[in-house]
């Protein structure tokens, strides 16, 4: 197996938000963000954030004043999710 098959590089994180998010995953996500801003925590850890779309469904709960820690292993997935493209 050939080791760029990992990387979610390049048009990847824009094809991943545009079309695996709203096929797969947003309903998920809406869900997860619900369950964890019900509580109403002052700080969230989220891993393996791919592009956020559970980031962006947890901001649209909380309030703007919340810590986010927000991480993922693939810079390139990071970096979309930081410039908002999702």
């Amino acid at each position: 197996m050939a080791e760029n098959d990992k990387v979610f590089a390049g048009s990847i994180p824009w094809f991943y938000d545009a079309y695996l998010v709203p096929f797969i995953f947003e309903a998920y996500a809406n869900d997860l963000a619900q369950r964890a801003a019900t509580p109403a925590p002052d700080s969230i850890l989220e891993f393996a954030a791919g592009s956020g779309v559970v980031t962006r469904a947890l901001a649209s709960r909380l309030p703007a004043y919340y810590r986010y820690m927000v991480t993922d292993l693939n810079q390139a997935m990071l970096e979309h999710a930081i410039a908002g493209q999702g």
